[in-house]
């Protein structure tokens, strides 16, 4: 348990998109002394699992064994973003290499769960609403298969389904980005937070998405190999967990953590066991 709760409110902050992303960069270093050993295990499991051909019982355990990791991984990447250094993310209960599965973990991973849970129910009914609406507009499916826009259907039609489509779209990135502060905030306030995440983030979606973009900036370069045939088969898997494994996941959780630590309302708990 926590040696000290909540001790109060504090007043909403707005989130400085620069001054956060700053400190990300800056906290790389951080990451890879305190979490470093539990990404490194991460790693090296998800390229077995990718680059080897073992029995089908073996590779099970192996992916299993990879899942494991890759929590403690998460805890700690998350541990150490939202503590406000290494030490004090020490002090609070982080171990020597970054492995450790301890209730912090067990919390990740049910809210991680939690927030899966609703992003499909979401992905499902806005499918549902899309199916149905693109269904019944009668439009003409030979002029589309044509490219024949004109022929297609009148334009306030193709206007109203165009506007449909952006919102199944967006719909998910946003949501993704209200919920983005689950992890830290799971952490830091001792219980499992899905849904109420969102309260987190009312007054910075915008830097929140901007930040999360540009920490991606290693995976839209690894998309762009893929796609220009760069990269391809298992060399673009192995590539794919170095880059997250060393860059991404860690500058993703060192960036959630400085905004959670900017827009939180509530003190930090003192212990995270």
């Amino acid at each position: 348990m926590a040696d000290t709760r909540q001790a109060g409110a504090r007043p909403g902050r707005r989130l400085d998109l620069v001054e956060a992303l700053t400190e990300a960069v800056d906290r790389m270093g951080e990451m890879a002394r305190g979490a470093g050993p539990a990404l490194a295990l991460t790693a090296v499991l998800a390229l077995a699992v990718i680059l080897l051909r073992l029995p089908g019982g073996v590779q099970s355990v192996l992916l299993l064994l990879t899942v494991i990791a890759a929590l403690a991984a998460f805890g700690a990447t998350t541990r150490i973003g939202t503590a406000g250094d290494l030490e004090a993310a020490r002090r609070a209960g982080l171990r020597p290499g970054g492995l450790q599965l301890g209730k912090p973990e067990a919390r990740l991973a049910g809210a991680t769960l939690l927030c899966a849970l609703f992003m499909l129910i979401m992905l499902a009914l806005l499918a549902m609403v899309a199916l149905a609406l693109f269904g019944g507009a009668g439009l003409n499916a030979e002029a589309v298969k044509a490219h024949d826009w004109a022929a297609v259907g009148p334009a306030w039609k193709l206007v109203l389904l165009a506007g449909v489509a952006l919102v199944v779209l967006g719909a998910p990135v946003l949501f993704a980005v209200r919920l983005s502060l689950y992890a830290p905030a799971t952490v830091g306030r001792g219980q499992m937070i899905s849904l109420t995440a969102t309260g987190l983030t009312n007054r910075a979606i915008l830097p929140l998405l901007a930040g999360l973009v540009a920490c991606a900036v290693p995976g839209l370069i690894w998309l762009g190999l893929l796609a220009t045939g760069v990269l391809g088969g298992k060399a673009a898997g192995a590539v794919a967990v170095l880059m997250l494994v060393a860059i991404q996941w860690p500058l993703t959780s060192a960036f959630l953590g400085a905004a959670y630590r900017r827009l939180e309302t509530h003190e930090l708990l003192g212990v995270w066991q």
